[in-house]
């Protein structure tokens, strides 16, 4: 699983295209808005043919819309060939949902409701969904669209924070020559709640007009791409505390799941790594590292937004920023402070319930250093930083780069033309990461670890992020059975890598990559080191 130092949240988007003119209201029965729709008056929006015969069929998929008898049909500001169509109660505004619609032919764009339309009691079976996905599906959006995607994929379900609601998913992929296209979600997206009612339809096509894409057939071997990814530089080993039958135990795991250009045969990676390739670490950015140790408690239980800030990381607050503001959810604290002006910005996150500090951001213009730090120093600033804190003494380190984005470029011309000093020296390091695991017996904890960023041109700790338990954790005496190259060899027997579509977000970028990446459906792949047995653990975020 690839290491993150940047938390990340997923939301539920909400469509916000609901505002318009010339839009006809309606406060009366659904067969009536229907009435009104096909026979318009000069004033009034036409709602098609096609349309009314859809909201039909909804209606008698979910007859509770039924109830959403406050109506308006109006055209699209966002596109003026796409018309709308919300509904919601008329005791409760909250009660409501809208549907998008082309205006010429009728057919459904979108649909979204909202869940406390229905009484969620029951919660729906696997293949209830389904069924109720594939019917909604056939009579919606038509033969023609399901023609055009593949067979459907049912999510697990999502807990909610907000709402305390389980979601459901069904994705109908649309296929590129055989293949799916990640990155980016072309086909059919069917939400339900957990009790299987319909909340949202989407269809994304897939429009690929002066578009030249890869062909599959021309791709290297597989086998080429194998050799690349499963080598021992690529692989980590560390205790984990629910290993073998739920025990403490010692695991070889991936770093990453790198991603490589199919026609080229060479890794594609992001701003974080080598150039060589991210997730493969070289020997000199392993260390061992002795500390001194403080044992200073990282909490800041009852203190100030002031103190925070001040205490840990040494800023002036009433200095750095003109803005404070703090927010609480599920018992996190999000400190957030900022000056718009200079635009400065920093945000700490804190559990409320024991005050430890898990995690700092701060962006602040501040004068650059005569010279900036070399990967030596930002290690030792990094050190010096995170030492009051520790524990215990022996620590290993991970050390990574991230280049210039505008340098990202040059770099990729000068390895095509296999001209390593001249890429040396184009390279311009942004920030230096460092990722710190406490060892017990010798051997690196691989599940907990603290993350500290360095900006090596202000000199200062630019992003910090603690994942660890919190209770201190004792582990077993262990010895591998296996080495790092038999562990290369058992991944690279049981972990499939697939030949796929990517669409990356970068603006480089208009057209699917053809691409070779790890099949992790089934989870993380992981090697127990005692025994030198092979399962699929849960990936988690």
């Amino acid at each position: 699983m690839k290491q993150n130092w940047k938390s990340a949240t997923a939301a539920f988007a909400v469509t916000t295209m609901l505002l318009g003119t010339g839009a006809q209201a309606f406060a009366t029965s659904p067969e009536m808005i229907l009435k009104n729709a096909e026979t318009p008056s000069e004033a009034q929006v036409k709602l098609p043919t096609r349309a009314v015969e859809i909201v039909a069929a909804l209606e008698k998929l979910e007859p509770a819309l039924k109830t959403l008898t406050v109506r308006e049909v109006f055209i699209s500001e966002q596109d003026e060939n796409q018309v709308v169509l919300t509904m919601h109660h008329p005791d409760n505004i909250h009660e409501d949902a809208y549907i998008l619609f082309d205006r010429n032919s009728g057919e459904m764009v979108g649909f979204e409701a909202a869940t406390i339309i229905w009484d969620q009691k029951e919660k729906a079976t696997d293949e209830a969904i389904l069924k109720k996905a594939d019917k909604a599906v056939e009579e919606l959006l038509g033969s023609k669209k399901r023609s055009m995607t593949d067979a459907p994929q049912l999510s697990t379900y999502v807990d909610d924070e907000e709402e305390s609601i389980e979601f459901r998913n069904v994705y109908y992929p649309i296929l590129l020559n055989g293949l799916e296209i990640e990155g980016t979600r072309f086909g059919i997206d069917v939400d339900m709640d957990f009790a299987g009612h319909l909340i949202g339809i989407s269809f994304e096509p897939l429009d690929l007009k002066g578009v030249q894409v890869a062909d599959p057939k021309k791709a290297v071997a597989k086998e080429a791409i194998q050799k690349q990814i499963f080598t021992p530089e690529r692989i980590q080993h560390g205790y984990v505390w629910e290993g073998s039958e739920g025990k403490p135990g010692l695991a070889y795991k991936l770093r990453t799941s790198p991603i490589f250009d199919a026609l080229t045969g060479k890794q594609i990676v992001d701003g974080w790594g080598e150039e060589n390739g991210e997730g493969k670490l070289n020997a000199a950015d392993l260390k061992n590292i002795s500390l001194k140790p403080q044992a200073k408690p990282f909490i800041e239980k009852n203190a100030t937004d002031t103190q925070i800030l001040e205490r840990l990381f040494g800023i002036d607050t009433k200095k750095t920023y003109s803005t404070y503001r703090k927010e609480e959810q599920d018992g996190i604290i999000n400190h957030y402070w900022a000056n718009y002006v200079e635009v400065n910005y920093a945000s700490v996150v804190e559990d409320k319930m024991t005050g430890e500090i898990g995690g700092y951001l701060n962006w602040t213009h501040i004068p650059y250093l005569p010279a900036p730090l070399t990967k030596e120093q930002s290690l030792q600033k990094a050190i010096a930083f995170l030492e009051p804190y520790a524990k215990t003494s022996e620590w290993q380190v991970e050390m990574y780069e991230r280049i210039k984005p505008e340098d990202s470029l040059a770099l990729k011309v000068l390895s095509n033309r296999d001209n390593k000093q001249e890429t040396e020296e184009k390279k311009s390091i942004e920030q230096y990461g460092f990722l710190f695991f406490e060892k017990q017996n010798g051997i690196p904890v691989m599940e907990y670890s603290y993350g500290v960023v360095i900006d090596p041109i202000k000199g200062q700790v630019a992003e910090f992020l603690a994942s660890v338990p919190a209770e201190d954790r004792k582990y077993p005496v262990l010895k591998p059975s296996v080495t790092d190259q038999q562990v290369a060899e058992i991944f690279a027997k049981n972990v499939p890598v697939k030949l796929t579509y990517i669409w990356p977000t970068s603006s480089d970028h208009n057209a699917p990559i053809l691409a070779y990446k790890l099949d992790t459906s089934k989870g993380w792949p992981t090697v127990d080191a005692v025994n030198g047995s092979f399962t699929w653990d849960e990936i988690e975020d």
